[in-house]
């Protein structure tokens, strides 16, 4: 007599269980896609010297308030140059969060084969954790005194610090989704890094009363960052707890023999440019979107008061906000369509419509527009994050997936600091941040092309094996 398992039986509450740690997890990982909102506070905290653009120094007049002492005053586009020349160097703590939690993933997936997706997972949160909490004991106390010395704090805390600690936690709840729900890769790796993507809307939100955006606007850095790394410690723990293997599974590390098994094929590096090239797409948007937002904005409306300047440059936050909430929708969206009608049609469609989106960006100019633009973005970005993993499990098989994906997950790593160059590059050659823009979208016309070739190949190597 056979007996079928019911939502209560103990296998079904177990993954259940499962995949609500996976979310808790992801959600607080997230957080990392919101990182725009940070430059403008920490730049006023970090730099002495206020800047005033000379509009601003003739409204102060009119209104009788006293500037700074030994403030900086200086032709309206050359005080938003100084501005952005001095945000530059702190929007890499973002590039390098990124290119960390890529190369932490290699060894963190091995650590997740052969111990279980819990350790590497506790691990994880308390870096995490720990990075905000010391960065923002670094801002409160004035421990670290200059403009150079606070620059490098940042970049170790929430750059490397933070991304080692989202790279230990990043691949256990997927690896072991997957394991868990075999029939429904795409969907259930689509529902954890949605996660991902609701934290960063979390985060970025100058509306929510919760939101990180209002919160830093109404407390200062210094104590978002305690409160952040506070919340962020305890949530990563508590998921970490409620993630595990499902019974009978072989704990073991991918073998080194198998690591370079995977790097002989050429599908790895077709995989691991068409990770690359959807990555930078997004993360190029990502670590500007607040600024590139309100400068188009600002430039749509003309001449225009301070106070109007300032207004449009805070809504901004608004295309942060799609971005991230659409990033949310996406990863479950495209999975779903994957599981539906495979991998390489959906790979095609997503890569050509976040190509389209991409050479568009430059000319949309009303709020509606960047709303919705952002928000395209984020929704296919984050269709990276569904198809990939799973793309992975169907290349090089689900058992060592943690490594295997790790290894293909540097192209992340490395589209991460590539993104912020090209963005900060074009940005001072030409004004803008279109040129870099349309390289996304030729890389993303690209990988249509790519994700053709590898279907293909695949098929003639299971061909070869039959």
């Amino acid at each position: 007599m056979t007996h079928e398992a019911t939502a209560s039986t103990p296998s079904n509450l177990a993954r259940w269980k499962v995949l609500i740690g996976a979310i808790v997890v992801q959600l607080i990982l997230g957080t990392v896609y919101g990182y725009s909102i940070f430059w403008q506070p920490l730049e006023e905290q970090i730099y002495p010297q206020k800047l005033i653009s000379h509009s601003e120094h003739v409204r102060l007049a009119d209104e009788g308030v006293r500037l700074p002492e030994g403030a900086l005053i200086l032709p309206d586009a050359e005080a938003a140059q100084k501005h952005h020349e001095r945000q530059a160097p702190l929007k890499y703590s973002f590039a390098i969060a990124i290119l960390t939690f890529s190369l932490v993933m290699v060894f963190a997936g091995r650590l997740q084969d052969a111990r279980g997706p819990k350790m590497p997972a506790l691990i994880g949160g308390l870096l995490l954790g720990g990075a905000f909490l010391v960065e923002g004991v670094i801002l409160q106390t004035g421990a670290i005194r200059g403009t150079g010395g606070n620059t490098a704090a940042l970049l170790l805390t929430i750059g490397l610090m933070a991304g080692a600690g989202i790279g230990f936690a990043y691949v256990c709840p997927i690896a072991a989704l997957v394991k868990w729900f075999p029939k429904a890769k795409g969907l259930v790796s689509g529902l954890a890094v949605a996660g991902f993507g609701f934290g960063a809307f979390v985060f970025s939100s100058k509306d929510l009363p919760f939101g990180g955006s209002s919160f830093l606007r109404d407390n200062g850095p210094a104590m978002f960052f305690l409160v952040h790394g506070g919340v962020a410690l305890i949530a990563v723990l508590i998921g970490a707890t409620l993630l595990s293997n499902p019974p009978g599974t072989s704990l073991r590390a991918a073998s080194v023999a198998e690591g370079e098994g995977m790097l002989r094929r050429p599908a790895f590096y077709m995989l691991w440019t068409m990770f690359f090239s959807g990555a930078l797409a997004g993360l190029t948007v990502i670590g500007v979107a607040k600024g590139f937002a309100g400068e188009q904005l600002v430039s749509a409306a003309g001449a225009v008061t301070p106070e109007i300047k300032k207004e449009l440059m805070e809504k901004g936050a608004l295309a942060v906000g799609s971005l991230a909430i659409f990033n949310a929708i996406g990863r479950v969206v495209w999975g779903m369509i994957s599981d539906r009608i495979g991998r390489t049609p959906t790979f095609v469609i997503m890569f050509a419509l976040q190509a389209l989106v991409m050479f568009s960006l430059p000319t949309l100019a009303s709020e509606t527009a960047l709303t919705i633009g952002a928000g395209l973005v984020g929704f296919n970005f984050g269709g990276n994050f569904a198809l990939f993993p799973s793309a992975t499990a169907d290349l090089f098989g689900a058992k060592s997936l943690g490594a295997n994906y790790g290894l293909v997950f540097t192209s992340y790593g490395a589209a991460g600091v590539a993104g912020i160059y090209a963005a900060n590059t074009a940005r001072e050659l030409t004004g803008t941040y279109a040129g870099a823009f349309a390289v996304c979208g030729i890389l993303c016309v690209l990988s249509c092309v790519i994700s053709v070739a590898l279907h293909a190949a695949s098929r003639r190597t299971v061909l070869a094996a039959a």
